[in-house]
């Protein structure tokens, strides 16, 4: 036994190694409960790959993702996550505040953040399309759009990672008692903390996936009557600085050049057109790419995202570096709070900006540390 033990760590550890024994071949493929049966090698299959992040093992799992998919022959319910937005013209905004909040918990939602312009809300998925045409009603309809993502295949290949996470950690498990030697059993203990963590990591992004399916994202903002006519005076000259918002991406560029170790929790769209990855919370981290034009480095752009900023009645609670970014952390000055970091990065012609958006306090000390994290790892290719 214990000749099959040394055999089997090494390629558990790595993660993806290649099986060359037919002994590890035939353990992975033994039927959960019968790790203490006898394994003569005359009788053993071979195996490819270990099914974790290997070729081979990749194509088992999205073989039973696609299979998981098929329910008495015929497939299951895509999964899609709406974000609709309204900008409505309004002659009182509290008043207006109240109708989308009266709205919003008749439809069994409720509110997310409450600014002195802006009202993000969540509704049940099946109330969504009569949820918005209600809210739109409130005021005069200025702009409303509608994102609407596939994650049918993110969510089944999160489960089907999960399933064979679990399974392997209860394969693992099982070699530990009959394990006696001392370095195996710590390098088996080893490799056991992190599936532990891996399959916690798994299940608290598929809980937020499932969140922002069941649940979908609407945000309202408000533009009072007597200020339409009224022109919004930015301090910043700069076009991409003027457009940021804390509720909104406005940068759309450069997705595929960005990097980043998202949260625990958080999840990252795969089909979104930009970067942009979200907690159940709706706390959002979002990232792309614009024109370092004129050429400036990473501290004259955040200088000039807190000089906009400080014109908006934004209060500056923080400013340093977070990896490679400069970054600035604001928080609106009415009740209830709302925090918004912006972190920008220059390479040569280009200039890459991150942005966090938080709903409220609790949101942002719920993620605070994570997020540091996060843009500690964050990178362009």
């Amino acid at each position: 036994m214990k000749r099959i033990a040394v055999l089997l760590i090494p390629f558990v550890f790595a993660g993806c190694a290649s099986m060359s024994s037919p002994q590890q071949a035939a353990y992975m493929q033994m039927p959960p409960g019968s790790e203490g049966k006898s394994m003569a090698p005359a009788k053993m299959k071979s195996a490819g790959s270990m099914p974790f992040k290997d070729k081979a093992g990749y194509s088992q799992w999205k073989f039973d993702a696609q299979q998981a998919q098929l329910t008495k022959g015929r497939q299951v319910k895509p999964k899609v996550i709406y974000q609709g937005y309204l900008k409505l013209r309004v002659k009182r905004v509290l008043a207006a505040a109240d109708d989308i909040i009266a709205i919003t918990e008749k439809a069994g939602g409720y509110v997310e953040s409450l600014t002195a312009r802006v009202v993000v809300v969540r509704i049940p998925a099946k109330s969504f399309e009569s949820i918005m045409d209600q809210m739109a009603a409130v005021g005069q309809l200025l702009d409303r759009h509608v994102k609407a993502l596939d994650v049918t295949a993110q969510f089944t290949d999160l489960n089907a990672r999960l399933r064979i996470a679990k399974q392997a950690q209860a394969r693992l498990l099982a070699l530990l008692k009959q394990v006696q030697d001392v370095e195996e059993r710590l390098r088996i203990l080893k490799e056991l903390k992190r599936l532990s963590e891996e399959i916690e990591s798994m299940e608290s992004t598929r809980a937020t996936l499932q969140n922002l399916i069941d649940y979908f994202v609407i945000t309202i903002e408000f533009e009072p009557v007597n200020e339409s006519n009224r022109e919004v005076v930015h301090q910043s000259p700069f076009p991409w600085i003027q457009r940021l918002a804390a509720h909104l991406s406005t940068i759309t560029e450069g997705k595929n050049d960005i990097h980043m170790d998202v949260p625990a929790g958080f999840v990252l769209f795969d089909k979104d057109d930009v970067f942009r990855a979200q907690a159940a919370d709706t706390t959002t981290i979002r990232a792309g790419r614009v024109d370092n034009e004129p050429l400036g480095d990473g501290d004259f752009w955040a200088r000039a995202v807190q000089h906009e900023m400080e014109g908006r009645d934004e209060e500056l609670i923080e400013s340093g570096k977070a990896g490679s970014l400069n970054i600035r952390i604001f928080r609106n000055r009415d009740a209830p709070l709302r925090y918004y970091l912006v972190g920008v990065f220059a390479k040569k012609d280009k200039l890459y900006v991150v942005e966090v958006f938080s709903p409220n306090q609790a949101a942002y000390t719920r993620h605070k540390d994570d997020v540091k994290k996060a843009l500690d790892s964050f990178r362009v290719e």
